[in-house]
């Protein structure tokens, strides 16, 4: 690996050492490397990527956490929200089917009560009629007998004239 290539993996800065103190023994492990076997410093290399890239995946995974608690909360919103206008919708429709059974029993309750009404006309009608033909037969009867009555006192008084 090139110098450069060792100083991106290990002293970049997204892979450098956090920590000042880890700093210079970092170097120092690499002048040490420097004169030893490259398949030590092979080693070490990989075992840097090794580390970094554990440290990638955390925090992929802390982001990836994170977007899909974000994407929980997005989707319980959007649920409560639809839950929410199928409440509405629901409460409106049994409002609107509750009016619409009242107004068809209101109109049930009209026709009902102007049939009873033609009825209760014609019994009142037929009532009426009856009434004055009595009251006139009464009549009728009344005049009768006091002519009956006059007939019969004249007669009475005739014949205890003579």
């Amino acid at each position: 690996m090139s110098a450069a290539g060792k100083a991106k993996v290990s002293g970049g800065k997204r892979g450098g050492a956090k920590d000042p103190d880890e700093a210079p023994r970092s170097d120092k492990r690499r002048r040490d490397m420097d004169d030893s076997d490259p398949e030590l410093e092979l080693d070490s290399d990989f075992k840097q990527i090794v580390t970094m890239l554990r440290h990638i995946k955390d925090k992929a995974h802390k982001d990836g956490q994170k977007k899909t608690e974000q994407a929980i909360s997005s989707v319980a919103t959007e649920i409560q929200s639809m839950v929410q206008d199928t409440k509405t919708k629901f409460e409106k429709e049994s409002r609107q089917n509750v009016l619409k059974a009242v107004t068809k029993a209101s109109k049930e309750c009209e026709g009902s009560l102007k049939t009873e009404y033609t009825k209760f006309q014609a019994t009142h009608d037929k009532f009426s009629k009856d009434k004055a033909a009595h009251v006139q037969n009464f009549r009728d009867v009344g005049e009768l007998y006091c002519q009956t009555s006059k007939e019969n006192m004249s007669l009475l008084t005739f014949k205890a004239g003579r």
